[in-house]
């Protein structure tokens, strides 16, 4: 490891240990610019008012897979998640904003509005 790292100046202008990752975050960066514009191509012709994105797809398969209770640990693999605290946050937060959405179809019948 040492020698592939001394391979590269400490004073090289690349923010990376090495600069190759550099490269591969761009590639990851346009890829995903790629997918999103797909998806909201596609998100236009089925009419669909949702702004679709690869966050949102996410997210969505996140979603999808706790309903169907599958472990959080295979949900936190699928999502790349380093640790599973991460994803028992962003879970957590789901479950909010379902409560708040049920709080509101409750409300909106109530008040009729």
């Amino acid at each position: 490891m040492q020698e592939l790292v001394g391979k590269y100046p400490e004073d090289s202008p690349s923010p990376c240990l090495l600069p190759v990752l550099k490269y591969l975050l761009r590639i990851r960066t346009s890829i995903t610019g790629r997918i999103n514009r797909n998806l909201k191509e596609i998100a236009k012709l089925a009419d669909i008012s949702v702004l679709l994105s690869m966050c949102c797809v996410r997210h969505s398969w996140a979603s999808t897979a706790k309903g169907k209770n599958i472990p959080i640990s295979v949900i936190s693999e699928g999502m790349g998640h380093d640790f599973e605290t991460i994803t028992q946050i962003y879970q957590a937060s789901l479950d909010n904003v379902a409560v708040g959405k049920g709080n509101y179809q409750i409300l909106k019948d109530l008040l009729g509005f």
